[in-house]
């Protein structure tokens, strides 16, 4: 029968090749395909966050078979710890940014370096059989080292709890913003990072210190499997998305500058009508209202503002909705008869059909 440490071990490997595997994919992504700078650089500081995270990972397969290594390995393993989280942390609020400059403070790799050179200190101080004593719940009370364990474990809780959560505020924040910017509510939805960021904050944080600080309900393969699990879910679903291309950064684009407030055309009903029908941007799956205030010569801010007051609704409704109309053109059209839903959706402007099929349900909870 195999024994609950290779199992565990078995647990905090699959992480490990798994972020090195999306590691390696995502850094081919960087290289291979034609992405701009800032696609590649997103993909590079991606790639340094999976290699990061699989030092910590590996931290948790020496706990459970190689006591004596991860003693020597304990002070990286308490940097990955905390690094791992500020990275993805880092990475998200880069997706996630509306367009307003954020400086990432110092402080979250301050915090993190401070605490690792205290326990670099203490490693040196404390000889290692003490050390593996505390570790592994020996007698070993009244010593300092024990401190440092117990605030170890603790860091670990609070870095993969705090960083889960403002990363979902992050995300919240976005949400409210990208819907007056894109017209690719698929993409730019970013559901799937906001489910994952969740189920990590739910079932990663108890399990995992539960089981560094020996408590016997917690060292049981199904709490090491639910500790372990997610974060194995969560790397493969960040690297599919990334590859897939499906998110939408909000950015401040060259073109905005030509129309600042004194240069720019109001825009009104009917000539905003009239555009729409002559143009047809809305057939572009990737519209942007950033394109669309190019197109008719007015300023983002005066587009998006127009849009919600004169129609009621974001920017990215109204132009699903002209999509909507534009579908049910094409499908009465003669010229059309021989083709599939499929097709139609498409040259309606829908990047796919699921995108489609969500802009329907939308429509059909409102009316």
């Amino acid at each position: 029968m195999i024994g609950r440490e290779l199992v565990e071990a078995f647990a905090f490997t699959a992480p490990v090749v798994c972020a090195l595997v999306c590691m390696v994919m995502v850094l081919l992504d960087a290289r291979t395909r034609g992405r701009s700078r800032e696609d590649r650089q997103l993909r590079l500081f991606l790639a340094l966050a999976y290699f990061v995270t699989s030092l910590g990972w590996m931290g948790l397969v020496f706990y459970t078979i190689y006591p004596r290594v991860f003693i020597y390995y304990h002070s990286v393993f308490l940097l990955t710890l905390m690094l791992d989280q500020v990275l993805f942390y880092r990475f998200v609020a880069i997706l996630t940014g509306t367009g307003e400059y954020r400086r990432f403070g110092r402080l979250h790799l301050a915090i993190p370096l401070g605490i690792v050179a205290v326990s670099v200190i203490f490693d040196f101080a404390v000889p290692v059989s003490l050390q593996a004593a505390v570790v592994y719940g020996d007698d070993a009370s009244g010593t300092w080292f024990r401190v440092m364990y117990a605030v170890t474990t603790l860091v670990f809780v609070v870095y993969n709890t705090v960083y889960p959560a403002l990363s979902l505020r992050n995300i919240r924040r976005y949400k409210r913003c990208v819907v007056n910017y894109s017209s690719d509510a698929r993409r730019s939805s970013l559901g799937w990072l906001a489910l994952m960021q969740a189920l990590i904050l739910v079932c990663v944080p108890v399990p995992l210190a539960g089981l560094l600080f020996r408590i016997p309900v917690f060292a049981t393969n199904y709490f090491v499997w639910l500790g372990a699990l997610p974060t194995f879910v969560f790397y493969l679903i960040l690297c599919y998305n990334l590859l897939d291309d499906n998110y939408v950064i909000i950015r401040q684009d060259a073109g905005e500058e030509e129309y600042p407030p004194d240069k720019s055309i109001p825009p009104g009903r009917a000539r905003f009508t009239r555009y729409m029908r002559e143009k047809k941007p809305y057939l572009n799956p990737k519209l942007r209202i950033t394109d669309l205030a190019a197109g008719m010569h007015t300023n983002r801010s005066y587009l998006s503002a127009f849009i919600n007051k004169e129609f009621g609704m974001n920017f990215c409704r109204l132009i699903n909705r002209y999509r909507l109309a534009h579908l049910e053109r094409l499908r009465l059209s003669p010229d059309n008869a021989g083709k599939s839903k499929m097709e139609l959706v498409i040259m309606a402007g829908f990047s796919n059909y699921r995108s489609y099929l969500r802009v329907k349900e939308e429509e059909r909870l409102v009316n």
